[in-house]
């Protein structure tokens, strides 16, 4: 059996931790097993699953403070190893843990790109630039293996010139979309939600945090609320930024029309009940709600932000640049395009390199581990 030491902030809801939850249902425990050192503080809405599923997780308390996140690591590789590989998820940051794994003897280092943050490095200042080099150097120096889930995500953390690497490939994050196939239809979903059966509803799922620019969403639906009267917003995740985004709603006399879900485990019964689904975000490496979106038969609407990667069906995913007006526009237009049903949404998706049995093979190539056939799945 190998075992895989994956090195990730938390364990809550989120993109990449959605990922990693997704993959680790379908181990062979045999073959393969995952095991977790959190950077921040204990808890975290996978705990309990990944823990059932025969993890172990090593809490850091580090945070983003290197020198901590250094020692502690540097202890469950001395208490819990050994390991067969280490694959870091701290962007930068993943540099200190190939460092350290290096000096363990750990073979396989390696170092994954989920996010393009040149949009906060164009925000840092000099002292920032010089960590961030300093870091760059020791993942060139000690990776094995270098994945992104992007082109802009290889780019931001491996460089201009990361396809001269052979380290480097591009791996899309699969997902399972087993759900999707049996999600209830759009009238059940708003019944459940309290939702008005005939009132247009746009959407989104994120968390509430600077990057998913929910207060620029804010800005659009307060604009086709004054052509659509009845339409509602669903804001499905939970983040520091809520309270600020509750008092904007109620500034722009949005509030009984926005609904703030929280953090939910029911995503795909959520985007049932939407019409149209709107993500503005900042930046992005990749960006996982959208193809979700894409599964559950929704038209989309992403920023220019956003890879290119995540337009399943580019047909029915626009893409714009942040300008108020043309979200607008298009957003009410894409009320007019049906969603797809279930059945062809999942079947066209799981022919797509975001598709579970591909992207494993995929994986787990990189880990060197055969792919089971058939591929076992466990229901969350």
């Amino acid at each position: 059996m190998k075992r895989v030491l994956h090195v990730v902030m938390t364990l809550d809801t989120g993109g990449v931790e959605n990922w990693l939850l997704h993959v680790a249902r379908r181990l062979d425990p045999s073959a393969l097993r995952f095991d977790f050192a959190v950077a921040s503080g204990e808890g975290g809405a996978y705990v309990d699953e990944l823990g059932s599923l025969g993890s172990k997780i090593h809490f850091l308390r580090a945070g983003r403070d290197p020198l901590k996140l250094s020692l502690s690591l540097r202890r469950v590789l001395r208490e819990a190893g050994p390991y067969d590989a280490i694959h870091g998820h701290l962007h930068h940051v993943s540099g200190l843990a190939l460092g350290l794994a290096a000096r363990a003897g750990i073979p396989q280092r390696i170092a994954h790109s989920h996010l393009d943050t040149s949009y906060i490095d164009r925000r840092g200042g000099p002292v920032r630039a010089f960590y961030r080099q300093g870091l760059r150097r020791l993942i060139r120096r000690h990776a094995t293996h270098e994945i992104a889930v992007s082109e802009r995500a290889a780019r931001s953390l491996f460089g201009p010139d990361w396809s001269a690497d052979p380290r480097v490939r591009i791996l899309p994050c699969g997902l399972d979309f087993e759900r999707f196939r049996s999600i209830p239809d759009r009238e059940e979903a708003r019944r459940r939600l309290g939702l008005p059966e005939a009132a247009p509803v746009f959407g989104t799922v994120g968390r509430l945090e600077e990057q998913k620019n929910h207060l620029f969403l804010l800005d659009v639906f307060a604009r086709l609320r004054e052509r659509r009267p009845d339409a509602r917003l669903l804001l499905v995740g939970h983040g520091s930024l809520q309270a600020e985004l509750r008092r904007r709603a109620a500034e722009l006399g949005l509030a009984e029309a926005v609904v703030f879900t929280g953090a939910r485990a029911d995503v795909p019964e959520l985007l049932a009940a939407m019409d149209v689904f709107l993500f503005p975000s900042l930046f992005e490496g990749l960006g996982l709600a959208p193809i979700e979106a894409q599964a559950a038969g929704l038209p989309c609407l992403v920023s220019d932000a956003v890879p290119d990667e995540v337009r399943v069906f580019p047909e029915r995913a626009g893409s714009l640049p942040l300008e108020l007006r043309l979200w607008v526009e298009q957003a009410e237009a894409l009320l007019a395009m049906p969603r797809l049903s279930p059945a062809e949404a999942v079947a066209r998706i799981e022919e797509s390199p975001f598709g579970m049995r591909t992207h494993l093979r995929e994986l787990f190539a990189v880990y060197g581990v055969a792919t089971p056939e058939p591929i076992p799945w466990r229901a969350a």
